[in-house]
């Protein structure tokens, strides 16, 4: 399978089955697969009056569950059918969010300086020019302003679910590329996504002039996390971390 993947068009086919089967509450913040969510861990803490803006936003759950909590919410997603799928979700839930269609390598339609807070859960390891994206949310960012993303953990990947035995090498750069199926309705998606080690994540915050100031790998919950994840067994997670969440600033000195 070829690496050269329309992200773009994977989503767009798979949104609707997608966003039917998760079935991603509005009503609190999530990072992941059985992980607490940020009403229980508080990297963020009181967004009322800041503006906040989620990268990778899918159907656009976290965004509107930040307007719930009063923030002046902006949300960017690749994915025309998924931003569609947002748009309609916030307006079902009462909440203003400006929903923008494009690429997260380019945030060009926010202003320099202009964000409280950048969010992203699990969409950073599906970009493939990180450097550009973390520049570009330093850009964004007003001084002093977070950056609070959470990612598969790099070491998720190399533990086999069945054996738990190493099966991939935590060293191993390469694009990981596998097809999203749906084939009882016929509809497959190929996809595409991106290895990188804890210290990658680190350097690269660190390059894009961001100073990292937290560093989680939380244990699994019963509940909190806010869908179905059925692809992340809590005997799996409770061997190994499923979820890495990095909270970063930007200094008030980078420019």
């Amino acid at each position: 399978m070829s690496n050269q993947i329309d992200m773009r068009d994977s989503w767009n086919r798979i949104c609707a089955e997608y966003q039917r089967r998760s079935r991603i509450p509005t009503d609190f913040v999530h990072y992941g697969p059985y992980c607490p969510n940020e009403d229980q861990l508080q990297l963020i803490g009181e967004v009322r009056g800041k503006k906040v803006l989620e990268i990778g936003c899918g159907g656009g759950q976290c965004a509107i569950a930040f307007a719930k909590r009063g923030a002046l919410a902006t949300a960017i997603d690749i994915s025309d059918a998924q931003i569609e799928f947002a748009r309609r979700l916030a307006h079902q839930q009462g909440v203003q969010v400006t929903f923008l269609q494009g690429n997260v390598e380019d945030l060009s339609p926010v202003p320099n300086d202009s964000q409280d807070v950048v969010f992203s859960a699990y969409a950073f390891n599906y970009v493939e020019h990180l450097d550009r994206c973390l520049t570009e949310v330093q850009r964004v960012l007003v001084p002093d302003g977070l950056l609070v993303f959470s990612v598969e953990h790099p070491f998720w990947l190399c533990l086999a679910e069945e054996s738990l035995t190493i099966e991939r090498s935590y060293h191993d750069r390469s694009p990981l590329v596998w097809d999203w199926a749906y084939e009882e309705l016929g509809i497959r998606a190929p996809m595409r996504s991106f290895h990188r080690t804890v210290g990658d994540w680190f350097r690269a915050l660190r390059d894009a002039g961001l100073e990292v100031l937290d560093v989680l790998e939380p244990e699994p919950v019963e509940s909190g996390s806010g869908q179905d994840w059925a692809d992340y067994s809590h005997k799996r997670q409770r061997m190994i971390p499923a979820t890495i969440i990095f909270k970063s600033r930007r200094p008030e000195t980078t420019r």
